[in-house]
This record gives C-alpha cells, sequence and structure tokens, in this order.
C-alpha cells in the first residue's frame, strides 16, 4: 500500500525501525490514548512505544505549492514499575528496575541521527518523565525532524505537439 500522507509514512518507518533495532518492545503503535483510558489494565504489551508528530509548522519554499514542514517526533516509552530502584534494594531488583533506562538508551540510539525516508535525521531535543498515579514509568523523548510537503504541487500533464517541417514539403 503507497501512503501519499507524510505522518503515516514517518509512524511506518519508525515502528518498523524500532520494531528491528530495539526487539524487546512488544507493542508499537500511534498514541491514541492507550495509556491513559483504560480500567483494569491499559490494552498494550509492556515495554511499548506509543508514536505521535506534534508542533508541525509550515513554510512555502517557492511558487509551486512546495511547503517546508518543520515538527517533532514524540516517543512515548511505557513501562511497568514492577521494583524497586531503591540504593539498599538487592542488586538484581534495582537492575530490573532501572531498565527502562536501558530500553530508552536503545531507542535513542535507533533513533537520533537517522532519517526515514523523505524526511530530514531526527535530533533528539527532549527527554523527561510523565508524572502519572498509577505504577507505569512513562519517559516521553522528543526528536525535531523536517520534510518538504509537494503533495499540493500541481500535476502538470506534457501534451506532445505535432511534428512541424519548416522548408521543403512533397
Amino acid at each position: 500500500m503507497a501512503l501519499e500522507s507524510p505522518f503515516a509514512n514517518l509512524y511506518e518507518s519508525v515502528a518498523e525501525r524500532i520494531k528491528t533495532k530495539v526487539p524487546g518492545i512488544r507493542y508499537i503503535d500511534q498514541d491514541l490514548g492507550q495509556l491513559e483510558n483504560y480500567g483494569l489494565r491499559p490494552a498494550v504489551s509492556f515495554p511499548c512505544v506509543l508514536t505521535d508528530s506534534d508542533e508541525f509548522e509550515y513554510s512555502d519554499a517557492g511558487n509551486e505549492g512546495i511547503q517546508l514542514a518543520d515538527g517533532f517526533l514524540i516517543i512515548r516509552l511505557g513501562i511497568p514499575a514492577w521494583s524497586s530502584s531503591a540504593k539498599f534494594s538487592p542488586a538484581g531488583v534495582r537492575e530490573k528496575a532501572l531498565e527502562y533506562f536501558e530500553v530508552e538508551q536503545q531507542i535513542v540510539k535507533a533513533l537520533h541521527h537517522w532519517a526515514p525516508t523523505g524526511f530530514s535525521k531526527l535530533q533528539r531535543r527532549k527527554a523527561r518523565t510523565e508524572k502519572r498515579e498509577d505504577d507505569i514509568r512513562v519517559r516521553i523523548i522528543v526528536f525535531a525532524i523536517q520534510f518538504s510537503d509537494m503533495s499540493c504541487v500541481p500535476v502538470r500533464t506534457k501534451i506532445p505537439r505535432p511534428g512541424l517541417k519548416v522548408g521543403d514539403q512533397d
């Protein structure tokens, strides 16, 4: 299936890259509120990655309908906090609790300075922990990205002109 939307292509490229480079991720999807709207348990497998694109600004590039887009790819990494990272916890328990930092680093290594087809290289700009009231640890990683949107460029067809001979005519 050929996708025309730059955002659909960005999602597909990023999802495939994470699937390939970070095999420990068990669920990848667009961020549709899966970690917020749930009863007993979110309908995802952990660790999960949810993606979104945000704050895109557009500027015109010439008179042909080309626009330059500049915005952010948002990655939300969700992992349940199943064990304690307290300094006096047993080493194995602490290591398990801190695994989300390792998974986050694998995602950063997979995406930072990588360019999906048709886009600029992703550049990490922010990382933070989401404040939550449940036992899910969510890290948000923000990457800057740019692309040229040529979807509004008028399609012109060329009509061949009939051959004309100037001069001798038989």
